[in-house]
Parts: C-alpha cells; sequence; structure tokens
C-alpha cells in the first residue's frame, strides 16, 4: 500500500482542502443557480409547460450539474472523512450560499444572520478541535 505523499498531492491534506472548497462552492453555486432560474422563470403553476421550461432553462441546468458534481466530490469526501466530522463540515455550504446571496444577488443580510454564520464557524472549529485529540 502506498503512502498518501507517494500518490500525490490529491490524497494528501491539501487534496483535502481542495475537495472541501470543491463541495462549497458547487453546493453554494447550484443553490444560488436554483434561486436565479426559478427567479427567471416566474410565478407558473405546475403544468406540462412549466416542466419543459424548467427542463431547458439554463439556470436550473447549471445548478443540476453543480449538484451532480458536489455529489462526486461528497463521495471523495467520505472516502477519507469519518461522516461524524465530513457531514458537520459540510454545513459551510450555509456559509457559502449567505455569501453569495450577499455578494451576487444583493440580498440584505441581517445582524442575526452573520451572529448564525460565526456560530457554525465556531462549532466547526469546536468538531475539527475534537477530532485532532
Amino acid at each position: 500500500m502506498r503512502n498518501a505523499e507517494s500518490m500525490g498531492w490529491l490524497h494528501g491534506r491539501l487534496g483535502t482542502v481542495v475537495l472541501w472548497a470543491l463541495l462549497i462552492t458547487l453546493e453554494s453555486a447550484g443553490q444560488i443557480a436554483t434561486k436565479v432560474g426559478g427567479d427567471q422563470l416566474g410565478q407558473m403553476t405546475f403544468t406540462l409547460h412549466w416542466l419543459q421550461a424548467v427542463i431547458v432553462d439554463p439556470g436550473v441546468l447549471f445548478a443540476v450539474g453543480c449538484g451532480i458534481g458536489a455529489f462526486f466530490v461528497w463521495m471523495l469526501i467520505l472516502r477519507r472523512s469519518s461522516l461524524s466530522l465530513a457531514f458537520p463540515l459540510s454545513s459551510l455550504v450555509f456559509v457559502g450560499v449567505l455569501l453569495g446571496s450577499w455578494l451576487g444577488l444583493g440580498e440584505q443580510i441581517s445582524l442575526l444572520h452573520w451572529v448564525g454564520v460565526a456560530v457554525i464557524i465556531a462549532g466547526i472549529a469546536l468538531l475539527a478541535e475534537g477530532e485532532q485529540a
């Protein structure tokens, strides 16, 4: 069995960080694209015409692509991490979506939401510290 160093950077610590950044980016971008796609489609009733419009909407297609990509990245992450640590770390997607909504969509973010971001980050830091022990 080869060690992580001989298998390249993807299998080491840097690879794990890259996979997490990719997961958070794909999940966040997918959620934002879903919002944009839904807004572009407007208020439509659930009909065959609506379903056809959804299937060809670029924002929705991009969101589906992000979801598929995120699924495969998540599988790679789970191969190298325990689920009990990885799943809570995935809450960083909430932070990514909030930042994307604020920066990309111009949404107003309340102080309470920013406090929530701080709590998520503090919780992840506690989990990571507990994992090292």
